[in-house]
């Protein structure tokens, strides 16, 4: 299979940066899918699990170029 995407430049700046990370945001998401999960089993409070999932997102986002 071959697919091929064009964006216009800079127009669709912000789409190209998101087709090119997309990769990266579903590694994310698994890492943030898994590290709830691991807190859960051990009874952790809420507002922990919720404080890694914000650092995690940031820390993916920061990697991504987004701010």
């Amino acid at each position: 299979m071959k697919a091929i995407l064009e964006f216009t430049y800079p127009e669709d700046q912000d789409k190209l940066r998101h087709a090119l990370n997309g990769s990266k945001a579903i590694s994310a998401l698994i890492d943030i899918q898994m590290a709830v999960r691991s807190h859960f089993k051990h009874d952790v409070d809420p507002a922990q699990v919720l404080a890694l999932v914000r650092d995690l997102t940031n820390t993916a986002l920061n990697e991504c170029g987004e701010e």
